[in-house]
């Protein structure tokens, strides 16, 4: 158990972990230049190694296996794995620090040799690290420079000038190459989704979503709900799209040459080794109209899967096709009719509506239940798509989808945001969570997969992620006197964290109440934080006390008497010094 602990605080610590906002336009500097580009340099760049990766191969070491038994001990130097981690750590920031310190300049990186541990390196090793301070002189850093163009670029595109294009994406997972920003940036043709790459990662998504599931559960998961984000599978090239077919059992064909997408293969489940899952997608507005030729492509694949001559246990599409269907035409439809809409499995907003309405619900205070919650994600989510269908409104069909649900899914591919971020994370994901609760009576096992470093895919229950981002950022020192450098949004960004945190309670039961009082006690008990929030932003501070109170007049939270009493203090006095302002105005 301690040995899991260590691990657990370990891996805490070495997450990435915002300390502020951007200011558009301002390149990094000082120390967050230095933060930014170990982030930058912590995952290889296509053929640029990864810097922690090359320090560890020093001590003859993979960077992954210090950083998951963090607790065993290096006997020469007689400290343990997470010890000599820090040591890595602190030579990253050694040779950072020695860039820096001479302008970037290439031809000054004979001084790296003035450094005793790479004096003493191996030839090899030598030219790992030159090579990854070349990139960092002759790319990284020169673009990084160029955010300046942001402001510049916003502009001439105000003024209908010509921007530069580039590729979208995420620079901290392995794609330095994408910087600079501030350019008028692409997604990707959704008719190569998935990628020969992303197919590879999306298996492994699945697989860790059945093994997780099996060894919670003892069987396999029948039927799976995953969120769809457009974003999200233009960055990761359609690794969500991939295991949403990986689950089904089938696999995309692709055109030699082109690499597109032109049809689909049945896995044979003599190959798959497991039966085939049922998968029903929520996808977002913006996916409905960046993807269509996806949303095809997926819904052919579940009606491949269905018309499949298979026993029933290693079928799961088929099953409940059959059973559906069976309904349906006891209802008065055909047969052909009825297997159609009991195949549909792609389902979302109307055409020309966004968003899954939970948010706006939650915000309001307009609900008492999760009945309530659940009832606004079905009627916001239940219009079908699939071949000539484009967006048919079939509640009774979704809501059944969601109450079958063993298993939700919405993945992650990197690490600038995160689910208490936005409230759009839990809408959706939440609201699926929230639905199932509702109609099905018990919750579905809950899963993020994390793919923000494509060589070590790891699966998290959402319980389980809300804490880690919790403890590693929310109530990080660090975080909040990050936050505190950005004024009026700072301010508003942390209430956001709090009514984020409180949203995903509501429909996921992922907090605590020592999460709460802890949220109490950093954001609005403590004295320097109070007295900044009061001053640049006292409807913040308001807010973080209202929804607090409103987290334990729902019974969310057990809070202390004196945690609540003060609450309420601050709640009043806030109302009663805003009230003056109002007047003095007026």
């Amino acid at each position: 158990y301690v040995m899991d602990l260590h691990n657990y605080i370990t891996d805490l610590k070495n997450m990435q972990v915002r300390i502020g906002l951007h200011i558009l336009g301002q390149p990094p500097q000082d120390e967050n230049l230095r933060e930014y580009l170990m982030l930058l340099t912590r995952l290889e760049n296509g053929d640029i190694p990864s810097l922690m990766q090359v320090l560890a191969k020093q001590y003859g070491f993979d960077y992954y296996d210090l950083l998951e038994n963090s607790g065993l001990i290096y006997e020469p130097l007689n400290i343990t794995y997470g010890a000599l981690i820090d040591k890595l750590r602190a030579r990253s920031r050694n040779i950072i620090a020695l860039l820096i310190e001479h302008g970037f300049d290439e031809e000054k990186l004979y001084n790296l040799e003035n450094l005793e541990w790479v004096c003493d390196g191996s030839s090899e090793f030598k030219l790992a690290l030159k090579q990854i301070c070349c990139y960092i002189c002759n790319n990284i850093y020169p673009n990084l420079m160029l955010t300046s163009q942001e402001r510049e670029n916003l502009l001439r595109g105000l003024e209908g000038q010509y921007i530069e294009p580039g590729p979208s994406g995420a620079p901290s997972s392995g794609g330095a190459d994408l910087l600079p920003t501030g350019r008028n940036f692409y997604g990707i043709d959704p008719r190569n989704l998935p990628t020969p790459a992303a197919w590879e990662i999306g298996k492994t998504l699945g697989d860790q979503v059945i093994e997780r599931y099996i060894s919670e559960e003892g069987r396999y998961p029948e039927s799976v709900g995953i969120v769809l984000w457009s974003g999200a599978n233009m960055r990761s090239h359609g690794q969500c799209v991939a295991e949403f077919l990986y689950l089904l059992g089938v696999r995309p064909q692709w055109q030699h040459g082109s690499q597109r997408v032109i049809g689909l293969e049945v896995i044979p489940l003599m190959e798959l080794k497991r039966p085939r899952i049922d998968v029903t997608a929520r996808i977002s507005g913006l996916f409905r109209d960046t993807m269509p030729s996806v949303m095809n492509l997926l819904d052919k694949a579940v009606l491949l899967v269905g018309e499949l001559e298979e026993d029933e246990e290693q079928n799961y599409v088929r099953k409940h096709l059959l059973a559906d269907s069976l309904e349906l035409e006891a209802e008065g439809l055909t047969k052909e009719d009825a297997w159609r809409q009991a195949a549909f499995r792609i389902f979302g907003d109307e055409q020309g509506v966004y968003g899954a309405g939970v948010a706006a619900l939650l915000e309001a205070k307009n609900w008492e239940s999760i009945d309530d919650i659940a009832e606004v994600y079905v009627r916001w989510g239940a219009h079908a798509y699939g071949g000539k269908v484009k967006g048919k409104f079939l509640p009774q069909q979704f809501r059944k989808r969601m109450g079958s649900l063993d298993v939700t899914i919405k993945n992650e591919d990197n690490h600038e945001t995160n689910m208490l971020s936005s409230d759009d994370y839990n809408a959706y994901h939440g609201g699926m969570i929230a639905a199932v609760r509702s109609i099905k009576g018990s919750a579905p096992r809950s899963y993020c997969g994390d793919s923000t470093d494509k060589s070590k895919v790891v699966m998290h229950s959402v319980q389980e992620e809300a804490k880690r981002i919790f403890r590693s950022e929310a109530i990080n020192p660090k975080f909040i006197e990050g936050m505190m450098k950005h004024g009026y949004k700072g301010a508003a960004d942390m209430a956001n964290y709090i009514a984020h945190s409180f949203q995903w309670d509501a429909t996921s039961a992922v907090m605590e109440d020592w999460m709460y009082e802890k949220y109490a006690e950093k954001y609005t008990f403590d004295p320097k934080v109070q007295e900044w929030l009061c001053d640049v932003n006292p409807w913040a501070l308001q807010r973080m006390a209202e929804i607090l109170l409103e987290a334990d007049q729902r019974g969310l939270w057990q809070a202390k008497p004196e945690t609540k009493a003060e609450l309420q203090k601050i709640y009043l006095s806030v109302e009663g010094e805003l009230e003056e302002r109002s007047d003095e105005h007026s």
